[in-house]
């Protein structure tokens, strides 16, 4: 299978993942929030998003076990030495994740002003249950990074799928008869382990060769491996590190009514970072692969195709998300918005287009190696985040809106500025060459749409046109703008590719 094609086909993986991902999130927030209120959700949010800082070393080792792996691909022996070692380590610490989720559970409610007292017993519980759901993601990634470095991206996101949807069904069936927080977690940390069971039969089943061998682990595998995972803990960790920390710093300050609308104003702009992700980080086994074999002319084709490719995704969904914002919240909500979630969400969403424009430079550096200067500005930009977060806590602006204001700033420094002109340096990219393959298109596609979006509104507003019938307009113009100018060529090719194939069933 040619690169490109097996490009597009893990995207498209992703793709559907993340989508029945957002709904099934978007469809549990709104369940969850009838049934708990916005006190219980916003204990339970805080909980569950608050506490993921074992989540660093799970994300830390599936970049590592990817990487690995996508590298010695054609060696099941040393494949199977850096799969053994991580799952032995994470083991270890999922250990101690749950022990940590214990002893935290004890003084949990006396740490955070926004869990009220008649919640203290249930969020006591449902830290433990966080702290196992946690443990059981974290057995789970030795074998999510297999799959992933190997490319059997639909083998990975079909075990995703299914556990979205099994957790769908447990929430709903145990919410039913039992309104608490400590259901609704219960209902996640059983999907958790079914998934890790599942994940570990599948890479076995796809692999062929893959096991765990204690005896194949050395000392250097072991220093080989935590030197990759060093970096990847100070890179991809600290983005978790930054996101929990700003949630429960809202926690620590503010009200439960304040974490429920930072956590739902976040929920949308944080599915489309994860549909961005899961569409950039497909090239990192490719490049890794490429990188190998010395084959730098092709990972610059890669880098400027994939910066086009995401910047017309990112530009095009958070320039409706933006406009509709307000209409879609209370379509998803049924009009219970809680206050200030809407420019909350706003400010959310144009912290998320750094990252669709620029971050694909992001695996590209990863898979050539670059990891030093990657890992010093990840913890550089989260620090920030976290201290500017504390400044504008002092009464500047409204509890939720702090962070969301500190991740615009920290973000559009680091991943819109910093990352492409450390990618354009060390892949040797002059800035107006990358601009003219890359962005010209995707950022005059954004300004033309901003334009006949204004005009759009400015006619419909006269006949009072119902607002999901503006939507569909607008996004029919939209995508249409961005098909003709940024998507004109794959637009053809695929035209193309499709007509011969009608021809060639036709003769047939």
């Amino acid at each position: 299978m040619s690169l490109r094609k097996r490009i597009i086909i893990n995207a498209g993986s992703n793709w559907v993942s993340m989508a029945v991902a957002a709904v099934v999130g978007l469809v549990l927030v709104r369940i969850i929030l009838r049934d708990l209120d916005a006190t219980g959700y916003g204990v339970w949010a805080l909980l569950a998003t608050g506490l993921r800082y074992p989540m660093i070393l799970e994300r830390a080792f599936v970049l590592a076990i990817n990487h690995f792996v996508a590298f010695y691909r054609s060696d099941i022996k040393e494949l199977n030495r850096f799969v053994s070692a991580s799952f032995i380590i994470l083991t270890a610490l999922a250990v101690l994740t749950v022990v940590a989720a214990v002893l935290l559970s004890f003084v949990i409610s006396d740490i955070f002003s926004a869990i009220p007292s008649e919640f203290a017993r249930d969020a006591r519980i449902t830290c433990i249950l966080v702290g196992i759901t946690l443990a059981f993601k974290m057995l789970e990634a030795s074998f999510s990074g297999t799959l992933q470095g190997c490319q059997y991206y639909t083998n990975y996101n079909s075990v995703v799928i299914t556990a979205n949807l099994l957790r769908a069904v447990l929430t709903i069936g145990l919410l039913v008869v039992w309104k608490s927080i400590i259901a609704v977690q219960l209902a996640f940390g059983i999907t958790a382990a079914i998934s890790a069971l599942s994940m570990f039969f599948v890479a076995r089943r796809s692999v062929a060769g893959l096991s765990i061998n204690l005896r194949l682990i050395n000392r250097k595998t072991l220093q080989e491996l935590w030197r990759y995972t060093s970096h990847s803990i100070g890179r991809s960790g600290s983005s978790i590190f930054m996101y929990s920390t700003l949630a429960l710093l809202v926690g620590r300050v503010g009200t439960a009514a304040n974490v429920t609308a930072y956590d739902i104003a976040s929920r949308i702009p944080g599915f489309v970072r994860g549909f961005l992700a899961a569409t950039q980080v497909v090239f990192l086994p490719a490049v890794s692969d490429l990188w190998a074999k010395g084959r730098v002319k092709a990972i610059k084709a890669v880098v400027k195709k994939g910066t086009r490719i995401s910047s017309v995704l990112s530009c095009a969904l958070l320039l409706l998300l933006f406009v509709f914002t307000e209409k879609i919240l209370a379509l998803w909500l049924k009009g219970a918005v809680p206050e200030g979630t809407v420019w909350v969400m706003r400010v959310l969403i144009i912290s998320v287009l750094p990252g669709g424009l620029f971050e694909i430079w992001l695996p590209a550096l990863v898979g050539m190696g670059h990891l030093r200067g990657l890992t010093i500005a990840s913890i550089a930009a989260a620090l920030i985040a976290i201290l500017l977060e504390l400044v504008l806590l002092r009464g500047f602006v409204t509890v939720p809106m702090a962070p969301a204001i500190a991740l615009v700033v920290v973000l559009w420094a680091k991943t819109g500025l910093w990352l492409p002109l450390y990618g354009l340096q060390k892949l040797g990219i002059r800035p107006y060459e990358y601009l003219k393959d890359s962005l010209y298109q995707p950022l005059a596609a954004s300004l033309v749409s901003i334009t006949a979006l204004w005009a759009l509104s400015r006619v419909m507003l006269r006949g009072n046109v119902h607002w999901m019938v503006m939507l569909i307009l607008s996004t029919v113009v939209v995508m249409a703008i961005f098909t003709a100018i940024s998507l004109r060529k794959e637009t053809a090719d695929l035209i193309v590719a499709v007509r011969k194939r009608f021809e060639g069933k036709k003769e047939n």
